[in-house]
């Protein structure tokens, strides 16, 4: 049945921008705006900036996700892992929106569980393939339904909230120097030029499993959300974020002017910005002097580990067979993706069912076992940082402090 003209409504417009920077030979950033219910997508295998003549529509009642995913690996792996995260969340997502028993799940859990599934499909394909082996991809996500927005976080990606005139960080980064700062061992200026900055603690594809952190918050008409990789982030802050967008006339100024801004001060990482403005009648104003009210979402205990083997067999099918060369396996995922359509039109998912089983070993052992690690990994983060401290102590301004960490980074 189509929407009463008199049918409270919402409205997004919104701009995504990636750009190489100056400094790396490859963009391993990508994004993704997808109308659940329609299943059309776009993201950057469609060209560097979505056209402005698809930047606004009405959101149906499935929801819209907007992502931005940061890879990482060798050669173009990294390319390869963030294009497989986006093009998978796209496809569950859709699928997910009409099929029980998923359709009966929590919109934040088919959100949750499209997000394992890309993780256990970018870790699949790295052990299949030496020459994908230690790509992985941060995520994270922005995805509206039915006036709330919901928020899921794997790496070090961001997402802002501008409201009132005021912007705010709805994301945690889940990196080595975030944890020190929050166990007080570094400001916020200390943890911007630590030469660890870089070291994650998630990211999709890098394990076997991985622990999507999901919050929500209501949205407000008028409210500006903004996702953007750590190329944007790393170079520009909050406040200065702020200034720009509530300075633009529209979004793909402000998201021009972002990227521009990050290269001018060197522009040594990929720059990805994903920005959108709600409105419409079905969104409350907001109140003056209201506090912004983030909801932690716990994993829903009905969630299955994995999707049905027909589903899953359908997306690997999806997935074209990667080749020994790279950049022949990355060509064909673009390929596979754009087939038959036009660089200025949204991905449609196609109807395609029917397949065969897999399984995946127990989320509860694993659950422990990364627990385990994490208290053992942050064990030693204090041991060291105390024996350090003492140490500095002793020395008393004999010679200045010395502190090395050996992190195998991930990234």
């Amino acid at each position: 049945m189509s929407r009463m003209r008199d049918e409270p409504r919402v409205v997004v417009e919104w701009h995504a921008l990636t750009d190489v920077g100056l400094v790396r030979p490859n963009n391993e950033d990508n994004f993704l705006i997808l109308d659940v219910g329609k299943g059309a997508y776009w993201t950057a295998a469609d060209g560097a900036r979505v056209p402005e003549h698809v930047g606004r529509f009405e959101v149906g009642a499935s929801g819209l996700v907007l992502a931005v995913s940061d890879g990482m690996g060798g050669a173009l792996a990294g390319e390869v892992a963030s294009h497989l995260a986006v093009a998978t969340v796209a496809r569950l997502m859709h699928r997910f929106d009409t099929r029980p028993p998923y359709v009966q799940l929590p919109f934040s859990e088919r959100l949750r569980l499209a997000l394992e599934q890309a993780n256990r499909l970018i870790y699949e394909k790295s052990q299949e393939h030496p020459e994908l082996a230690g790509m992985g991809a941060t995520f994270t996500t922005a995805a509206y339904h039915r006036g709330w927005l919901y928020l899921g976080q794997v790496g070090d990606s961001r997402a802002y909230l501008i409201r009132a005139g005021r912007i705010r960080q709805l994301t945690k980064d889940q990196s080595l120097v975030h944890r020190l700062v929050e166990a007080g061992f570094l400001t916020e200026e200390q943890a911007e030029r630590h030469i660890y900055r870089n070291v994650i603690l998630q990211a999709l594809g890098a394990h076997p499993h991985t622990v999507i952190v999901m919050d929500r918050l209501q949205l407000r008409r008028g409210d500006r959300v903004l996702l953007c990789s750590d190329g944007l982030s790393g170079k520009v802050a909050a406040s200065e974020m702020q200034e720009i967008i509530l300075g633009a006339s529209d979004v793909a100024e402000a998201a021009e002017a972002l990227v521009r801004l990050a290269k001018e001060r060197g522009g040594d990482d990929n720059i990805t910005v994903l920005l959108a403005t709600f409105g419409g009648e079905a969104l409350p104003d907001a109140q003056e002097g209201e506090d912004l009210i983030l909801l932690h979402v716990e994993r829903d205990d009905r969630l299955p580990d994995v999707v049905d083997p027909e589903l899953w067999d359908e997306l690997v099918r999806f997935v074209p067979t990667v080749s020994a060369s790279v950049a022949d396996a990355l060509q064909a995922l673009r390929t596979a993706a754009s087939a038959s359509e036009s660089p200025n039109d949204p991905h449609e998912i196609a109807e395609d069912p029917s397949g065969e089983e897999r399984g995946v070993a127990s989320r509860t052992v694993a659950r422990a076992l990364l627990v385990l690690l994490l208290l053992l990994f942050l064990g030693a983060v204090l041991s060291t940082l105390w024996y350090f401290s003492v140490r500095e102590r002793r020395l008393d301004e004999e010679e200045g402090p010395a502190l090395v960490l050996h992190w195998a980074a991930i990234r």
